[in-house]
């Protein structure tokens, strides 16, 4: 329901206006801690990680394509060890100094942890990323960012977890992932 009224918004804002504008800084490139909940694995992993993105403005709307690299340090006990790339866009509003956006961004989650290797192989996974973003404009150049949603992970086959039950079927997974982190615009 949500989706629809954002996708309506977005539709007749494009039908009132002429074209596209570029924003005033369009690009900015960020860093950010993440933490995601690999559910299947009953794993909580912490991350660093690093995003580009273009704005691209249409009055108060924003459509802007990003790229999104995490990497989840493998522990002493050989848990964790993942890295994720998302490619995709956010598209919302900025009101005054704030934004609040809706993201898309399929990608790639590789696990290579000792114990999920030791276990299940090397694997590399598709992933989806929905969910939110919101934007505090600190100034013209520098922005706090929230992001929060659902990574969905797609396993091709059963996964060995080493908990109970020690075997998860194979298919789609939702892993909560939350991020917070600080961007510079250019």
């Amino acid at each position: 329901m949500h989706f629809r009224l954002f996708a309506l918004l977005v539709f007749s804002t494009a039908l009132t206006h002429t074209g596209w504008a570029q924003t005033e800084r369009p690009l900015e490139l960020g860093a950010q801690f993440t933490a995601l909940r690999v559910n299947p694995l009953g794993e909580g992993a912490g991350a660093v990680g690093g995003r580009a993105s273009y704005d691209l403005g249409f009055r108060r709307l924003t459509i802007a394509p990003e790229l999104e690299f995490n990497y989840f340090p493998q522990n002493p006990s050989g848990n964790f060890g993942e890295t994720q790339l998302l490619a995709g866009a956010r598209a919302g509003v900025k009101i005054d100094q704030f934004g609040f956006f809706l993201k898309t961004r399929p990608g790639l989650v590789h696990f290579g942890g000792g114990d999920f290797t030791e276990r299940n192989g090397s694997s590399t996974n598709f992933a989806l990323d929905l969910g939110g973003v919101f934007e505090y404009y600190i100034s013209r150049r520098v922005a706090l960012r929230l992001d929060w949603g659902d990574t969905m992970i797609y396993f091709p086959q059963a996964i060995a977890t080493g908990g109970v039950p020690s075997l998860k079927a194979a298919g789609w997974y939702h892993s909560f992932e939350g991020s917070g982190g600080v961007s510079l615009r250019f």
